[in-house]
């Protein structure tokens, strides 16, 4: 897939995802084939202000290359400033978050309230785009509520404003994630632009991201909770438009998958900061097998390391006990 000047391996991206898409569960995506991941999304205004760990949000390690920058504001200026420290920061495309539901971020008119504000929008992607060399893509989503559904505008606006790309959430802001993504909406922005289109919203397993592709005729599709806990996604997808069967990892990977997780965790952020940010991943990883309630509730307020493994191994090796038969 093509995006301006940068060329991917293939049309499957992961989503900026705030708290989760760091730069380690960026580096899982990568290994199991996903095309193109974003950083989670960086407050303009704090990382120009020297924030530190905005500014730790920017690092990107080789294994993610190339790799995008997700940017959130409402300052066409600041924006402008902080894209070219993405750029110094080494990424290899940007993208403008237009698209966040989350209050604290629409309150100061950023993520999806800046759709209610077309001419910001297209002073904010002009002034990012004069900043830097990079390709520029945004995030939309189709509108503050149905009765606003501006996503054509907006889109028309990037599209004229030199943008390479647009990744569109099916959904309103009011939304949220309550319903279905109305996937319908996905294949008329489609029809009505020329720059490509990639495809987001309810994209939890192979044949979703298939039906995706079938329902809209976008250009890619990027995934985000559909990769909570099974970064593996990507790979199973691309097996599966290859005509291989769907890599489906057993119970003992599934464990080493976590255990190496948590290790890279602990490296990268130190302990105990490691190991907190990793119990979401805990429940997500064993979401659906049986008896992880229980796995869970121990291991989520547990802080010795040493038991926190021990958890994991008895847990896991006995799960594989029981599929085996023994």
């Amino acid at each position: 897939m093509q995006l301006g000047s940068l060329k991917l391996t293939n049309n499957l991206m992961l989503a900026p995802l705030a708290g989760v898409t760091d730069m380690i569960f960026r580096v899982y995506a990568k290994r199991f084939g996903c095309g193109l991941v974003f950083s989670e999304m960086i407050n303009s205004n704090s990382v120009l202000h020297g924030g530190i760990k905005m500014h730790k949000k920017m690092h990107i390690h080789a294994e993610e290359f190339p790799a995008g920058i997700q940017l959130a504001g409402d300052d066409p200026t600041i924006m402008s400033e902080a894209a070219k420290m993405a750029e110094d920061a080494g990424a290899a495309i940007l993208n403008i978050n237009m698209g966040c539901p989350a209050k604290k971020v629409t309150k100061s008119m950023a993520g999806c309230a800046l759709m209610q504000h077309p001419d910001l929008v297209r002073k904010i992607i002009r002034n990012v785009s004069d900043a830097t060399q990079l390709p520029l893509t945004i995030k939309i989503r189709l509108g503050w509520d149905d009765k606003t559904m501006n996503y054509l505008e907006i889109a028309k606006i990037a599209e004229g404003e030199g943008c390479v790309g647009l990744m569109m959430h099916a959904r309103t802001r009011m939304d949220r994630f309550s319903g279905e993504a109305k996937w319908d909406e996905i294949r008329n922005l489609k029809e009505n632009i020329r720059i490509p289109v990639i495809g987001n919203g309810d994209v939890t397993s192979v044949q979703k991201a298939l039906e995706l592709f079938q329902a809209s005729g976008c250009d890619g599709i990027m995934i985000g909770r559909g990769a909570c806990g099974k970064p593996w996604i990507f790979k199973q997808i691309l097996d599966e438009r290859d005509n291989r069967t769907p890599y489906e990892p057993s119970i003992s990977e599934i464990k080493n998958h976590i255990l190496n997780h948590l290790d890279e965790s602990l490296e990268y952020y130190g302990y105990p900061l490691g190991l907190v940010l990793m119990r979401k991943h805990f429940t997500w990883y064993t979401q659906g097998l049986s008896y992880s309630r229980e796995f869970r509730h121990k291991i989520q307020t547990e802080m010795d390391l040493v038991k926190v493994k021990k958890l994991i191994h008895e847990y896991f090796d006995e799960k594989d006990l029981q599929r085996q038969g023994l």
